[in-house]
């Protein structure tokens, strides 16, 4: 983009209409150009990529969601805004969640457009300013820019229509509960209805709600008598609720360790959710952390932080491994002090086999969960056969059975 000019590229199989809009478009002194399937637009992304999309969905037989996703895969990615026909909102919204920058219900005017073509120019001002500069939606929006985020989306959009007691993992701070409310979101959207959505706190007993969507929330959190109650108590849940549980990674392993009851596990994950740490949505940190400046900013009254190469550099580098968490605070931290408030001190990524070394490590508890996890490893190997779980760890039988009642295992 030079000047203010923008180059666009119009993409409907109705012919006179991209043709109508395009003219249009180009008495602002914008350079247009139009193209009537969407195979031909994903070619032109590549060969000559635009400033920005304006396409229809609904074409045959590439439609706008491939155009839309071949956008967002260029590098920077090429802002798009899609047109839908009135009564196809469901799919508009699964394209904004996708990474569109807005949709429009046609019939769309010339003036509907240019009031965002208007709003794009601004935002980007000069050339120096990248796309990532842009932020859009709420800092809890959705946003799905990063590969692991669009698997993400597609999981929660398969199971939203289905009443399938789903299970929620992800480590700390990375939006597990945030994702329940979202499947609720999709569900309600294909149903048509909104319906209440309830967390329930997994030992408060309280009685069943006659429908919507309940979350029980840590569900690994709790001891294991309390997840025995739990898994009896899932028994009266009427049928009309659909049941959402959050808990960290790897709920199998934890079954091996006897920390997780596995009749509790298997009646609630049905559908496992795996949630993606921050580190895994490398494209997703630049956006996600300037929509919660600009959240942040309006909550506060404050002034919008610029946002630095130098800030930028430092988000794509650091680790987080307070993932969402530690993000939204360090937007709400640099809001409210100012440039002194980012004070982000970059962790790098741990070597192979190294834990992470952050506030709150502790060696002895470090050490202690490896010996438990290796003896537990060793008792399934040997069948349970203590003799043979000591010999595979050259340990002597006392030694084994010292080690087994410290952790818990001397009965499994």
């Amino acid at each position: 983009m030079t000047n203010g000019r923008l180059k666009i590229l119009v993409v409907d199989d109705n012919r006179s209409g991209a043709d109508a809009l395009a003219r249009l478009l180009r008495k602002t002194g914008d350079e247009v150009q139009a193209v009537y399937d969407g195979q031909t637009a994903i070619d032109r992304l590549q060969s000559e990529p635009p400033d920005i999309v304006l396409t229809d969905l609904k074409m045959e037989p590439v439609d706008g969601m491939a155009v839309l996703d071949a956008a967002r895969r260029v590098r920077p990615p090429i802002e798009t805004i899609v047109f839908t026909a009135y009564g196809a909102i469901d799919v508009a919204v699964r394209a904004m969640h996708m990474g569109a920058r807005d949709f429009l219900t046609k019939p769309v005017t010339v003036e509907q457009v240019n009031v965002r073509l208007d709003q794009l120019r601004a935002e980007r001002g000069d050339e120096g300013r990248t796309d990532e500069d842009v932020g859009t939606g709420a800092p809890d929006g959705f946003v799905a820019r990063a590969e692991a985020s669009r698997q993400l989306l597609a999981m929660l959009e398969r199971a939203a229509g289905v009443p399938s007691s789903v299970w929620i993992e992800g480590e700390l701070g990375s939006g597990r509960s945030y994702v329940a409310r979202t499947l609720h979101w999709l569900g309600d959207q294909l149903r048509g209805s909104e319906t209440p959505f309830a967390v329930r706190q997994p030992q408060s007993h309280e009685p069943w709600p006659d429908s919507g969507t309940v979350l029980l929330p840590n569900i690994d959190d709790l001891p294991v008598d309390a997840q025995t109650t739990l898994h009896q108590e899932l028994r009266a849940v009427p049928e009309r609720v659909r049941v959402r549980a959050t808990a960290l990674p790897e709920g199998r392993h934890r079954i091996s360790e006897g920390a997780l009851r596995p009749e509790l596990y298997y009646r609630l994950a049905v559908v496992v959710v795996p949630v993606p740490p921050l580190r895994h949505r490398h494209e997703d940190i630049a956006r996600l952390f300037k929509a919660s400046l600009e959240s942040n900013a309006a909550r506060f009254g404050r002034p919008v932080p610029e946002m630095t190469p130098r800030m930028r550099d430092l988000l794509e580098r650091h680790y987080w491994p307070g993932n969402l968490r530690e993000l939204f605070n360090l937007a709400e931290r640099t809001v409210v002090l100012g440039a002194e408030g980012f004070n982000l001190e970059v962790i790098d990524p741990p070597s192979a086999g190294v834990p992470k070394l952050e506030s709150g490590f502790s060696l002895s508890s470090h050490l202690e969960e490896v010996e438990r996890r290796i003896l537990v490893e060793a008792l399934r190997r040997a069948g349970g056969d203590r003799t043979e779980a000591g010999r595979l760890l050259g340990v002597e039988r006392n030694t084994l059975r010292y080690k087994l009642n410290k952790y818990g295992l001397l009965d499994r």
